[in-house]
């Protein structure tokens, strides 16, 4: 009986032990912070981006010396106006919007890193109880080959406040975004208003030409704001 009792109490020795060890084991390949480590993977870079002023931090000018425009140097502004076919409701005719390049000095320090992507500026297009229709394009000499473009955009679509909290526009329509490349177009796609949106799509060039790429945005509706906020557009060649 003395033997077996030795016997037992020695395995629960060893059985301590090797717990003890394992624990031991495990902390030191874990480490003191608890940080897992992951295999390396090397994710491909899109390139270069090949649009002027991607970023809209190079300066911006007047077209035709209209004040409530400053178009970000290297790009071309359009706006329709008149009859607004979506809605012939008179009070939605289309008008001239505003457009400002505001550095972050501008805006709340709240709201920089909702419409900042990059850099230190952003570009605004907006007006309050008017319904807008606009494009901002630029013209870019490009070789044979596919190309993927990328915007990034956010819809500040306002139909009023509460207690100082925007409230978006409830109608999914109140707002639409569309690319340009070259001859063909993305057609209008619905963003979600209050947030940050990325577009993209890939477009083939057969020759060497210069092409027109950028995107459209409109509002049909004459809200308190139709508000838009663009920074760091991309072009690549992958």
């Amino acid at each position: 009986m003395g033997k077996i009792k030795r016997f037992f109490g020695l395995c629960l020795v060893l059985l301590a032990l090797t717990c003890l060890i394992a624990v031991s084991l495990h902390s030191a390949k874990a480490g003191s912070s608890n940080t897992l480590y992951l295999p390396f993977v090397t994710v491909p870079s899109l390139g270069p981006n090949l649009l002027p002023n991607p970023s809209f931090e190079q300066g911006w000018y007047h077209p035709d010396d209209i004040p409530e425009l400053q178009i970000p140097e290297g790009w071309q502004f359009w706006n329709d106006e008149g009859d607004n076919l979506l809605d012939p409701d008179p009070v939605n005719i289309w008008v001239r919007p505003e457009v400002r390049v505001l550095a972050s000095a501008y805006l709340p320090p709240s709201e920089h890193d909702l419409f900042i992507w990059d850099g230190d500026q952003t570009v605004k297009v907006f007006k309050g109880y008017g319904a807008i229709s606009f494009e901002l394009t630029t013209e870019i000499i490009l070789d044979p080959g596919t190309y993927i473009f990328i915007i990034n955009v956010f819809p500040d679509l306002v139909v009023g406040y509460d207690n100082g909290q925007k409230i978006w526009a409830p109608d999914p329509l109140s707002g639409e975004v569309k690319l340009i490349a070259g001859n063909g177009t993305t057609g209008w796609m619905l963003p979600t208003f209050g947030q940050k949106n990325r577009f993209q799509t890939t477009f083939t060039v057969s020759q060497t030409q210069t092409v027109t790429v950028g995107a459209a945005m409109r509002g049909r509706w004459a809200i308190e704001n139709n508000g838009w906020f663009m920074d760091d557009w991309g072009l690549y060649k992958p």
